[in-house]
């Protein structure tokens, strides 16, 4: 049987509301100042532990796509669940394989990949117990996992001003998911990451670069009615401005964990 990752884009015969929804993000790429920061803290830490992406490497909820050095990185692999994130991956990277697939259900075979990575991604797995061992069975006894998940803790300006946003499992929770009889944790710490923006609309935006999204709700219900009400909520929002702008807080968890050689 062929391996699906040689495949190039792999399509879902039935894509999800969430991957319709990253597929139409066609902006995630001008406001994703998040990831990018993530992206080099996480292989920073990495780095701290001695460990570093080698081999046969699947990036988990790609995105856009991150950037590998060839060397030690033989080869990439990229899924996401959105078709339309897949194409345009593969658009930026050609030379990645891009599967249109669900991390909770790997089209991949057993013990198939040399390293693990992913950037603010796992959080919209659910469950994610099942993403984890997907994980375990398709990395190799061994292999390393790089990983940053967005965790509890986030987005509390957004709150304080009155919007509903996404919850997100706690750092606790998503550190739970990685059977101690299969990973052996190498790190794991929560991190705040604060970001600055100069307005309530960039500051909106910066929000779909990591898929979440915010409602305005208030009075039982009711939702921004018009101009006016949006200008309220600027006025309001500037009185959390400091002197770099506009904040908005994110809890990341980075976790560095190692596959553990199989019982004999």
């Amino acid at each position: 049987m062929n391996d699906p990752s040689l495949n190039g884009l792999t399509a879902l015969s039935e894509l999800t509301q969430v991957a319709e929804h990253f597929s139409r993000a066609s902006h995630y790429r001008q406001h994703n100042v998040l990831q990018r920061l993530t992206a080099a803290e996480l292989i920073q830490r990495a780095a701290e532990v001695k460990v570093a992406p080698a081999g046969r490497l699947l990036d988990l909820g790609a995105g856009p796509g991150t950037a590998f050095n060839s060397d030690p990185v033989s080869e990439v692999l990229t899924l996401d669940i959105a078709f339309g994130m897949c194409a345009r991956l593969k658009q930026e990277f050609p030379d990645y394989h891009a599967l249109c697939a669900d991390a909770c259900a790997l089209p991949l075979r057993t013990a198939s990949i040399d390293s693990l990575y992913s950037n603010l991604a796992l959080q919209w797995c659910e469950p994610l117990p099942q993403a984890v061992s997907e994980m375990a069975r398709v990395l190799r006894p061994g292999g390393h996992a790089l990983l940053a998940m967005v965790c509890d803790g986030s987005l509390p300006q957004l709150e304080r001003l009155g919007f509903a946003v996404n919850h997100f499992a706690t750092a606790s929770a998503m550190a739970a998911a990685f059977d101690p009889t299969q990973w052996q944790i190498q790190h794991c710490e929560a991190v705040t990451h604060s970001l600055h923006f100069a307005n309530l609309q960039s500051l909106l935006y910066s929000i779909k670069g990591v898929g979440a999204n915010a409602q305005y709700r208030a009075d039982g219900g009711a939702r921004l009615r018009g101009r006016g009400d949006w200008q309220a909520k600027q006025a309001e929002a500037e009185a959390l401005r400091t002197n770099a702008g506009l904040p908005l807080s994110y809890r990341i968890l980075y976790l560095i964990a190692r596959r553990r050689e199989e019982q004999a």
